[in-house]
């Protein structure tokens, strides 16, 4: 672990919380005790170096840049691993976005991206493991995450350290955020204007007009429409040219509600690529936008239509519908891993080759 040595100027990076530049101070470290409550830590008595790379490896630091917001704490190696990368999921509610984060969470795991040479690392051990209790083990167990919670202030829910090819480290933090907050807490949307890369999460049962998906349709209460999240949030990231610079990805999710349709049968059945290949991106976000263009509105298309670089995918975080619940089944994931891959490859983590390679990904 990168420790700053004492004299030395540590890197300053911006608060995943209130977007204020903030930078390694061990003068505001602290620990979270048997209670989850935070008391502050004291250095002063750790003479061994591993001793004290293995305390900071659970420590947090209280951000002081916390005027109108709550207080707030960042893992410490979220501060002593170069430069993070954000990743937002954004979509209205029930949409499968918490779904879809944990399995992705759960596929990096299991070494899903090994292939593209990238390894991972807990930002916070204690931390993940309970993402991995309270979330990974209960879905894959057949039961049903319960929907986001609103609340006033955007926190990442998991954080990995991912090393990449070149063996440059970052750290990446997750953020699944309620459709209703994005919809209408400010705070929240603040947020977006510092974030590196969103994941837009389309739902079927609100953009597609297939007969077939109306019995589901009126069980759940859905009605089709534009998901008002999309606009909200693309409305609100800053501008500098024609289209917004901030790297995106855009998934079908639940497509296994469209596995007998074509082009979806196809690409659900698809194994993971072995490598990575921006032709491969573009025949997909070619057939994943012709489907959306030709059965749905284009509010469905606009976050590809407003971001420079923006790749499309189809993807099922659990195989099958929910019944009272319970996956009676249980979860078999499809193709989930792949839109976080294209975002990765733009935010430059998976090398900068040029040709086929992460370079030329959603160009």
């Amino acid at each position: 672990m990168t420790v700053p040595v004492p004299g030395t100027t540590a890197q300053e990076i911006l608060c995943p919380y209130c977007l204020e530049v903030v930078a390694y101070d061990e003068r505001q470290l602290f620990v979270r005790n048997d209670k989850q409550q935070y008391e502050p830590l004291d250095l002063g008595h750790q003479s061994s170096p591993l001793r004290l790379a293995d305390t900071l490896r659970s420590a947090y630091q209280r951000c002081t840049n916390a005027d109108d917001v709550q207080a707030h704490y960042i893992p410490v190696p979220y501060l002593t691993h170069g430069s993070p990368l954000t990743v937002a999921m954004v979509g209205d509610s029930a949409t499968g976005k918490t779904h879809l984060l944990t399995q992705m969470i759960a596929e990096i795991t299991d070494g899903g991206l090994d292939p593209f040479g990238v390894t991972w690392q807990s930002v916070n051990p204690q931390d993940h493991k309970t993402f991995m209790d309270e979330r990974v083990d209960v879905l894959r167990s057949g039961t049903m995450l319960e929907h986001t919670p609103s609340r006033s202030f955007a926190a990442f829910v998991e954080a990995l350290l991912l090393t990449g090819p070149e063996g440059v480290t970052r750290p990446v933090a997750f953020f699944d955020l309620s459709g209703e907050d994005l919809r209408r807490t400010d705070g929240v949307l603040r947020f977006m204007v510092g974030v590196d890369a969103l994941i837009f999460v389309v739902d079927p049962l609100r953009a597609l007009p297939m007969t077939h998906l109306d019995p589901l349709r009126g069980q759940l209460g859905f009605t089709r429409g534009g998901d008002p999240a999309f606009q909200t949030v693309l409305d609100r990231l800053p501008r500098t040219g024609p289209y917004l610079g901030v790297a995106a990805a855009m998934v079908i999710n639940k497509s296994d509600l469209l596995r007998f349709e074509p082009p979806v049968d196809r690409w659900l059945g698809e194994p993971p690529p072995g490598r990575l290949s921006a032709a491969r991106f573009r025949d997909e976000s070619r057939d994943a936008y012709a489907y959306l263009r030709a059965h749905s509105g284009p509010a469905w298309v606009r976050p590809f239509d407003s971001v420079l670089r923006c790749t499309l995918h189809f993807a099922s975080a659990t195989g099958s519908h929910d019944h009272r619940g319970t996956f009676v089944h249980g979860t078999r994931p499809r193709r989930v891993l792949e839109p976080l891959v294209s975002v990765l490859a733009m935010c430059g983590l998976l090398g900068g080759e040029a040709g086929d390679g992460p370079a030329t990904v959603g160009m």
